[in-house]
Protein backbone atom coordinates (compact mmCIF):
# COMPACT_ATOMS: atom_id res chain seq x y z
CA UNK A 1 0.00 0.00 0.00
CA UNK A 2 2.45 2.40 0.68
CA UNK A 3 4.71 1.48 -2.50
CA UNK A 4 1.58 2.55 -4.52
CA UNK A 5 0.95 5.65 -2.81
CA UNK A 6 4.68 6.57 -3.22
CA UNK A 7 4.56 5.49 -6.82
CA UNK A 8 1.19 8.05 -7.29
CA UNK A 9 3.14 10.82 -5.51
CA UNK A 10 5.86 10.45 -8.00
CA UNK A 11 3.43 9.91 -10.75
CA UNK A 12 1.72 13.45 -9.87
CA UNK A 13 5.05 15.50 -9.14
CA UNK A 14 6.77 14.24 -12.49
CA UNK A 15 2.82 15.34 -14.38
CA UNK A 16 2.63 18.91 -12.50
CA UNK A 17 6.56 19.14 -13.69
CA UNK A 18 6.25 18.81 -17.08
CA UNK A 19 2.91 21.23 -17.36
CA UNK A 20 4.54 23.78 -15.48
CA UNK A 21 7.58 23.36 -18.08
CA UNK A 22 5.36 23.53 -20.95
CA UNK A 23 2.85 26.41 -19.77
CA UNK A 24 6.35 28.48 -18.89
CA UNK A 25 7.33 27.81 -23.26
CA UNK A 26 3.93 28.59 -23.83
CA UNK A 27 3.88 32.36 -21.47
CA UNK A 28 6.84 33.12 -23.35
CA UNK A 29 6.12 32.89 -26.46
CA UNK A 30 2.61 34.58 -25.49
CA UNK A 31 4.38 37.04 -23.98
CA UNK A 32 6.94 37.89 -26.69
CA UNK A 33 4.19 38.44 -29.32
CA UNK A 34 1.31 40.16 -27.26
CA UNK A 35 0.49 44.00 -28.54
CA UNK A 36 3.06 46.94 -27.45
CA UNK A 37 1.16 48.67 -24.86
CA UNK A 38 -0.48 52.22 -25.75
CA UNK A 39 2.69 54.24 -24.32
CA UNK A 40 4.61 52.50 -26.95
CA UNK A 41 5.69 54.93 -29.72
CA UNK A 42 6.73 53.92 -33.32
CA UNK A 43 10.04 54.47 -34.33
CA UNK A 44 11.34 56.54 -37.07
CA UNK A 45 13.97 55.26 -39.68
CA UNK A 46 17.14 56.97 -37.92
CA UNK A 47 15.80 56.29 -34.72
CA UNK A 48 15.64 52.55 -36.23
CA UNK A 49 19.20 52.41 -37.23
CA UNK A 50 20.31 54.09 -33.66
CA UNK A 51 17.81 51.79 -31.60
CA UNK A 52 18.20 48.32 -33.47
CA UNK A 53 20.76 47.94 -35.84
CA UNK A 54 23.99 46.65 -34.92
CA UNK A 55 22.91 45.20 -31.60
CA UNK A 56 21.85 41.69 -30.52
CA UNK A 57 18.54 41.21 -29.72
CA UNK A 58 16.34 38.40 -27.93
CA UNK A 59 13.17 36.88 -28.04
CA UNK A 60 11.43 33.93 -28.24
CA UNK A 61 9.40 32.01 -31.68
CA UNK A 62 5.74 31.92 -31.23
CA UNK A 63 6.57 28.09 -30.68
CA UNK A 64 8.51 28.84 -27.31
CA UNK A 65 12.17 28.45 -28.95
CA UNK A 66 14.66 31.65 -27.40
CA UNK A 67 16.46 33.11 -30.37
CA UNK A 68 19.19 36.19 -30.99
CA UNK A 69 18.86 38.39 -34.00
CA UNK A 70 21.68 40.87 -35.09
CA UNK A 71 20.40 43.24 -37.80
CA UNK A 72 23.85 44.81 -39.23
CA UNK A 73 25.14 48.13 -40.68
CA UNK A 74 26.03 46.26 -44.15
CA UNK A 75 22.46 44.67 -44.55
CA UNK A 76 23.31 41.46 -43.43
CA UNK A 77 21.11 39.79 -40.94
CA UNK A 78 21.94 36.70 -38.36
CA UNK A 79 19.82 34.81 -35.78
CA UNK A 80 20.41 31.69 -33.82
CA UNK A 81 17.04 30.52 -32.81
CA UNK A 82 17.70 27.50 -30.06
CA UNK A 83 19.86 24.95 -31.04
CA UNK A 84 19.75 25.26 -34.99
CA UNK A 85 22.03 26.39 -37.12
CA UNK A 86 22.89 29.69 -37.22
CA UNK A 87 20.99 31.09 -40.58
CA UNK A 88 22.11 34.61 -42.34
CA UNK A 89 20.04 36.86 -44.32
CA UNK A 90 19.30 40.39 -45.25
CA UNK A 91 17.37 43.38 -44.00
CA UNK A 92 16.25 46.96 -45.64
CA UNK A 93 14.33 49.40 -44.39
CA UNK A 94 11.78 51.72 -46.50
CA UNK A 95 10.67 54.83 -45.08
CA UNK A 96 10.17 53.65 -41.02
CA UNK A 97 9.47 49.82 -42.17
CA UNK A 98 12.62 47.52 -41.96
CA UNK A 99 11.99 44.43 -44.11
CA UNK A 100 13.72 41.36 -42.43
CA UNK A 101 14.51 38.29 -44.89
CA UNK A 102 15.77 34.30 -44.76
CA UNK A 103 15.97 31.89 -46.95
CA UNK A 104 14.62 29.42 -44.38
CA UNK A 105 12.67 31.40 -42.52
CA UNK A 106 11.04 33.95 -44.74
CA UNK A 107 10.56 37.91 -45.14
CA UNK A 108 8.73 39.72 -42.31
CA UNK A 109 8.05 43.60 -42.90
CA UNK A 110 7.81 45.39 -39.96
CA UNK A 111 7.47 48.74 -37.95
CA UNK A 112 9.15 49.28 -34.83
CA UNK A 113 7.77 50.57 -31.87
CA UNK A 114 9.17 50.87 -28.38
CA UNK A 115 8.04 52.12 -24.59
CA UNK A 116 11.67 53.40 -23.96
CA UNK A 117 12.45 49.66 -22.35
CA UNK A 118 11.53 47.05 -25.09
CA UNK A 119 11.00 47.41 -28.86
CA UNK A 120 8.36 44.88 -30.70
CA UNK A 121 8.12 44.30 -34.28
CA UNK A 122 4.74 44.62 -35.68
CA UNK A 123 3.98 43.71 -39.00
CA UNK A 124 3.13 46.60 -41.48
CA UNK A 125 0.20 45.17 -42.92
CA UNK A 126 -1.74 43.48 -40.34
CA UNK A 127 -0.50 45.53 -37.20
CA UNK A 128 0.17 41.83 -35.69
CA UNK A 129 3.18 41.56 -33.16
CA UNK A 130 5.82 39.48 -34.58
CA UNK A 131 7.88 40.07 -31.66
CA UNK A 132 9.02 42.23 -28.20
CA UNK A 133 12.68 41.92 -28.36
CA UNK A 134 15.04 42.65 -25.60
CA UNK A 135 18.30 44.67 -27.07
CA UNK A 136 21.77 44.29 -25.61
Amino acid sequence: MVMVMNRAIIYSLVVLFVAGCSSTGHEAATAAHADAPPNARQLSASEIQSTVIGRKHSSVTATGYAFSETLNPDGTAVIQISSESLQTGQWIMTEDVICVSYKKYGKECNKVLTDGVVIWFVDSVSNKTNNKFTVK
